[in-house]
């Protein structure tokens, strides 16, 4: 059990939309340093629960719009309900943090990263202003795995 899960997600083939994938792709060299489990996916499925589960914190990395492109936004996730509950297969990370401590008793520490995205279009490459962002970008996630736990 690693004591960190790095978890990029998005639509690699979506331009931006990838950034989770081009940011794990790169920590992926740092994992053993980190102490990290690093995985990307398409989307947040409730079969990552038992994954969050073993970890004492998880950051999550994911593409967002907004009106600077490029930007990083770093934000704590706090358990919860989803903002518009449907019968989906697809979930926020609030809400799988949730979900995991529904069912084991407990959440770790979360955090998501999200960039701001500029162009969505279908491609495997990002923006020039989102591929300049991943050095900010893996910068904090090893900031955010080095600390000590808060809780």
């Amino acid at each position: 059990m690693a004591r960190l899960l790095i978890l990029g997600y998005g639509n690699p083939l979506r331009g931006d939309d990838g950034v989770g994938w081009h940011a794990v792709h790169r920590l992926r060299e740092r994992s053993a340093e980190l102490d990290a489990d690093v995985m990307s996916c398409h989307q947040l499925t409730p079969e990552l629960a038992e994954a969050v589960s073993r970890a004492e914190r998880v950051i999550f990395i994911d593409a967002r719009v907004g009106p600077t492109p490029g930007t990083v936004e770093v934000s704590e996730v706090a358990a919860g309900a989803p903002e518009y509950p449907t019968f989906s297969h697809h979930l926020d990370a609030a809400t799988l943090v949730a979900l995991v401590q529904g069912l084991y008793g407990r959440a770790p520490e979360a955090w998501i990263l999200a960039v701001t995205g500029e162009s969505f279009a279908y491609t495997d490459q990002l923006s020039a202003s989102v591929q300049s962002s991943l050095p900010e970008l893996t910068r904090q996630v090893e900031t955010l795995g080095f600390q000590e736990k808060a809780r």
